[in-house]
């Protein structure tokens, strides 16, 4: 379907591919480097300059190894121009059961890779952060390139806002789909990179 879409298309795209060979999808596709691969050209291709993907992925644990792909689809998003723009951290509240919790810590977060086709076009920071100094001046520092420091601007004038720019570890776990898709996640994810 993609190879049908112009070039230079879409601003966003915001996708979840299969990990590894961890759900079959009722036998309908075999996921591995042979269908990855060209899913990233053509979103490549298929993305406007200044636009974005997010591309929400994680790991199979295959003889007590991580099998490392997620990495390896960044990298090559990047073999095909894209930038890595970021690496953000979706926490989730809990862990399914995925490996054993005698040799290894419970995994409760995927990668969120931020691709962009040259420099960001838009970007609309979401600031839900509480801002412990919130009503206070503001203060502090910036280190220069030769390590001196000088004042933020506006210290001593400015108030901090009530609310702050969120990280890029997202701690979002409400309203998990119910549509019975066996790797379903909540639909507030999207929205938030979307938004």
């Amino acid at each position: 379907v993609m190879k049908g879409i112009p070039s230079n298309t879409f601003n966003l795209t915001v996708t979840s591919p299969p990990y590894d060979n961890l759900r079959t999808y009722k036998d309908s596709l075999s996921w591995g480097e042979h269908v990855w691969k060209p899913i990233l050209e053509e979103l490549y291709r298929t993305t406007k300059d200044g636009g974005v993907v997010v591309w929400i992925v994680n790991d199979a644990t295959v003889n007590g190894s991580e099998t490392g792909t997620s990495f390896k689809q960044a990298l090559y998003a990047m073999e095909c121009g894209f930038n890595l723009h970021d690496t953000m951290i979706w926490e989730k509240d809990g862990f399914v059961a995925v490996g054993a919790l005698k040799t290894r810590y419970a995994p409760v977060f995927e990668y969120m890779f931020i691709f962009s086709k040259g420099n960001v076009k838009t970007f609309n920071p979401i600031k839900d952060k509480p801002n412990k100094h919130a009503g206070k001046k503001l203060n502090g520092t910036k280190r220069q390139a030769d390590g001196t420091t000088k004042p933020l601007s506006g210290c001593g004038e400015k108030g901090y806002s009530e609310f702050g720019q969120r990280y890029n570890v997202w701690r979002n776990n409400k309203d998990q789909s119910k549509s019975g898709h066996p790797a379903a996640f909540p639909e507030q994810l999207a929205l938030d990179h979307i938004l």
